[in-house]
């Protein structure tokens, strides 16, 4: 047979799912109802710490059209604590409701479900919680003194997890050094702003004692056995269906308040849906950890950086879901795109009196991205080296690939310099320095901004041994997908990903059309999951870049298998060897004799009708099932490097802004960015992903953040103080997409 065409991949095609999600013919979670579907609402905490007295909830039971209410006492006699995504030595007790204490500001205290949000809500203000408010603990440099209040008095301190990682000599080459230079960086909280917010239907089959839950989570399988045990039933007593969502930037994975509502239709007798309202979504869902990095480099004076050590505190809020995974997933850009000889990183999870962290878009990779390129802006000034020319000095060469780092990370390829060197051009950089100086003369603020970039993707979710130990049973990085062809030559895909809005079922579609030699329009790729039809494993879903490198392995896997299947039955019907087959538009043909074909359709009815025919591969049908494993993903090693993530691609970024010197207002003048993204399999969407990318990435800072005023009060709770950009004040970018070597 002769070797696959490539055909659709690598095509700017328009995403086959827009069409159908903007339309009624798509279905978000609020689209969906069910008969007899209560309402829910919650009481949240005003405190960020406080002792629960006694809650009244009479009132609302009284209430006409409230069917249920729930506390944490019934929580807490009803469920088991949740469990981290990371075990911990000693993990602290968290439930779905807040139990005994509340923890921070809008913590969910009480749970309602009445015949309409509305209704709830009023059986909310009815409910009286007395508090016995305690001082609380909201910095996380304040939450290591040993007289701080404990957010967890059970664990006996504020800190989960602390670790140090000593990767190479690095006290040897601090001796070498010609200077060392020092810096301190922060980052704050924020809270990525998806257009739908978090939302849950749940419904309790009494007779059966099983849940169907129709929801948002980014990691299913992983939130599927979360429920299970917290409910304390067996796995194939929940089925999970998890619709098209709006977005979901790491926020939507909060399996508690699935529970909340599992719990809340089981005690109503009925369903129950939860939309999140923005207010609740900023305040209490998940907020990005804010962090502090303080760093020491060992620098030559050509200004070759030697070595940096780092010293991160990361604030973790009061939860535990996400516990030390900024921290370790910090050491996969660890050394950005550097030759550093050596590297120190200690590391802190904290909790505090704040909203549990979540994985919010980049989860840790984005500061230590950060931290490291201020580390370099800093010894540039320290040695008045010019900012660009300090990079090109310390590159990793592209005759140095692949690129082992310290921390253990392998780099594949690319070119940094070059990479670099275009984003300078495209600035006229020289031009732009010499117009920054004049208008410093006239008091003009003309800033520029440089940075590069490895992007790291693909967790190797065997980096949580770094705190657990190998007992950990999660490990690795992988997928599972299905292909069924159907009896009219079309196929359909199943995958364990899930659809956010970043086109998967496009890209999906592309790569399984070149497979099996279909037209793109004949491939159908579901974007809604179901647990008790799609494949799945622990590591599926939607988060750390894993799609790029393992969905499309699993699906081109299971399309192959397809495909042998397909010709074993062409050559028994026309007689041939298979060897001398050729595969292209739908057809079979014999090489050499086009007369003599089939068509796909034809051999796939006959593989489902013809029951009667000699299998060829032992069984009818033409549908397969393939299990990928990244075979890069390994245990950490006895010197605590591991893969921490398993694809790099990168990226040189270089912002124009003028700054009001009286207002310091910022206006973006121009962005540019040069991404080397290796093959690209649908040039539209990389595109569209790097401008949304860059948006976002500029929408953090400096604007929008979460402001704690006081004690008591979160501020920052409505888009209208939370001043996220919008299309209305964005900017240009100038987007270069490089393929690279790879």
């Amino acid at each position: 047979m002769s070797n696959m065409e490539t055909k659709w991949v690598g095509q700017a095609l328009e995403r086959t799912e827009d069409h159908r999600l903007i339309t009624k013919g798509g279905h978000f979670i609020d689209d969906l109802t069910l008969p007899g579907v209560a309402h829910a609402a919650y009481v949240r905490s005003p405190h960020a710490r406080a002792k629960i007295r006694h809650i009244d909830v009479r009132r609302a039971f009284d209430h006409p059209g409230v069917y249920a209410v729930i506390t944490g006492e019934e929580v807490a006699q009803l469920t088991r604590p949740q469990r981290g995504r990371v075990p911990l030595a000693n993990s602290p007790k968290v439930y779905a409701l807040a139990y005994q204490q509340v923890r921070y500001v809008g913590e969910p205290v009480v749970g309602i479900a009445a015949v309409d949000r509305a209704t709830a809500e009023d059986a909310a203000d009815l409910i009286e919680v007395e508090y016995d408010p305690l001082p609380p603990v909201l910095d996380p440099e304040q939450a290591l003194r040993p007289d701080a209040p404990l957010v967890f008095e059970e664990v006996g301190s504020n800190i989960l997890w602390h670790d140090t990682f000593p990767y190479g000599d690095v006290e040897g080459a601090f001796k070498e050094a010609d200077t060392v230079v020092d810096e301190r960086v922060t980052i704050h909280r924020y809270c990525s702003t998806p257009l739908e917010t978090f939302g849950v239907m749940a419904q309790y089959e009494a007779a059966t004692q099983s849940y169907t839950i129709w929801g948002h989570t980014q990691q299913p399988a992983q939130d599927l056995h979360v429920l299970a045990a917290t409910l304390g039933i067996s796995l194939g007593k929940i089925r999970v269906i998890v619709p098209p969502m709006g977005g979901s930037f790491g926020n939507k994975v909060r399996p508690l308040f699935i529970i909340a509502a599992a719990l809340l239709a089981r005690k109503a007798g009925r369903p129950v849906k939860w939309i999140e309202d923005r207010r609740e979504n900023l305040l209490a869902l998940g907020h990005a950890a804010d962090g502090i990095m303080e760093m020491s480099a060992a620098v030559k004076a050509d200004g070759t950086m030697l070595a940096i050590k780092f010293r991160n505190i990361e604030n973790e809020g009061a939860g535990i879901d996400f516990a030390a995974r900024h921290n370790l997933l910090m050491l996969s850009n660890i050394a950005n795109c550097y030759r550093l000889r050596a590297i120190s990183y200690e590391g802190y999870s904290v909790v505090t009196n704040r909203c549990p962290v979540v994985a919010n878009r980049g989860i840790g990779k984005p500061f230590m991205c950060f931290s490291v390129e201020r580390m370099i802006d800093t010894v540039a000034r320290e040695l008045k080296i010019d900012r660009a020319e300090i990079r090109f000095r310390n590159f990793i060469q592209p005759d140095q690939f692949p690129y082992d780092t310290p921390s253990g990370q392998t780099y594949d390829s690319g070119d940094y310099p070059e990479m670099l060197r275009k984003a300078l051009a495209a600035v006229d950089y020289e031009k732009l320095r010499r117009e920054q100086a004049e208008g410093r003369e006239r008091g003009r603020l003309l800033g520029i901004g440089i940075a590069t970039a490895v992007e790291p993707g693909g967790s190797n979710l065997s980096y949580g041994m770094l705190v657990s130990g190998r007992s950990q049973l999660l490990s690795g990085q992988g997928e599972a997908a299905r292909v069924r062809l159907e009896t009219d030559g079309s196929a359909t895909v199943f995958t364990g990903g899930l659809d956010s809005g970043q086109g998967h079922a496009t890209a999906l579609a592309q790569i399984v059309a070149d497979e099996l030699a279909l037209d793109v329009k004949q491939i159908r790729v579901p974007t809604t999951f179901d647990s008790a039809s799609h494949p799945y494993v622990m590591t599926s879903g939607v988060y750390s870049n894993q799609f790029h490198g393992h969905d499309t392995v699993a699906a081109i896997g299971a399309a192959r298998k397809v495909r042998e299947k397909l010709l074993k039955r062409a050559a028994a019907q026309l007689e041939a060897n298979i060897d001398d087959l050729e595969l292209r538009d739908g057809r079979i043909a014999v090489r050499g004799a086009p007369d003599k074909a089939v068509s796909v359709a034809q051999v796939a009815s006959r593989a489902y009708w013809s029951l009667a025919d000699e299998q060829p591969d032992g069984e009818p049908g033409l549908e397969a099932l393939y299990y990928y494993s990244n075979p890069l993903a390994k245990h950490p090693d006895e010197k605590k490097r591991v893969r921490v993530q398993l694809g790099f691609a990168s990226a040189a970024h270089v912002a124009v802004v003028d700054i009001d010197p009286e207002t310091f207002e910022i206006k973006v003048l121009r962005y540019v960015v040069i991404h080397d993204c290796g093959r690209q399999i649908n040039p539209a969407i990389v595109e569209g992903q790097v401008h949304g990318a860059a948006a976002h990435g500029i929408a953090k800072r400096p604007a929008p953040h979460h402001q704690f005023h006081g004690l008591l009060k979160a501020h920052s709770c409505r888009l209208t103080e939370y001043r996220r950009r919008s299309a209305g004040n964005s900017f240009a970018t100038n987007v270069a997409r490089d393929q690279g070597s790879r």
